[in-house]
């Protein structure tokens, strides 16, 4: 099953949002992240959070759909995007897009990309994305399909770094040491139909972004 994760971070592509939410078996609104599910007309499985985000317009959405919440106290020890990520994963829900977890709060935004880290694990899959850039965390490989516009970084994410191979790149790399806070995996292209990234040792988050 999929589930989607919608945060009240910044969403520019409500086309998007539509198209993920239409794919998606079950969806979850942290908090305000319910006003961009309004904008679309469409209707969440569930609402969770403190519901300190809440608008005037999204508490007359839960009254009149008679929205399920799942309300938390405002102290608390995890981020309403968290604790729906662990909403899904109780759920046995293992296949996760967040949407919306991005934006202008930046300490929001690498609290999330960290999540990465930390839910992609035994056979899980969790990925970030919004209109410039899908986010996932690798450990061993993955393919990316060839797309004009469309720029590919490697960031390692320990000091140990990651041994990185790029096949079907603009610039490849064959076994490749890729310094923790190094810039050398910024900014590739895909230029074969299917590139493959291959993490031999580490681990890395890799980006395929849109200017």
């Amino acid at each position: 099953m999929k589930g989607l994760i919608i945060s009240s971070g910044s969403i520019k592509d409500y086309k998007l949002l539509e198209d993920l939410v239409d794919e998606s078996d079950y969806i979850v609104c942290a908090d305000g992240g319910l006003d961009h599910i309004i904008r679309i007309d469409k209707i969440p499985n569930v609402l969770l959070g403190d519901l300190d985000s809440i608008s005037d317009l999204g508490l007359e959405f839960i009254r009149e759909k008679n929205l399920k919440v799942v309300k938390f106290p405002c102290i608390k020890d995890y981020t309403d995007t968290e604790l729906a990520i662990k909403h899904l994963l109780d759920m046995g829900i293992d296949d996760i897009t967040l949407i919306g977890g991005t934006g202008t709060r930046l300490d929001h935004v690498l609290a999330n990309i960290f999540l990465l880290r930390k839910f992609n694990r035994d056979g899980k899959k969790f990925r970030i994305i919004d209109a410039n850039n899908i986010i996932n965390y690798v450990i061993g490989s993955m393919e990316i399909k060839g797309s004009p516009g469309t720029f590919v970084s490697v960031i390692p994410l320990n000091d140990e770094g990651a041994l990185v191979s790029l096949i079907g790149f603009e610039y490849p790399l064959d076994h490749r040491h890729i310094e923790f806070a190094s810039t050398l995996g910024v900014s590739n292209r895909v230029v074969d139909e299917v590139g493959l990234v291959r993490i031999h040792k580490g681990e890395a988050l890799v980006f395929e972004s849109l200017d």
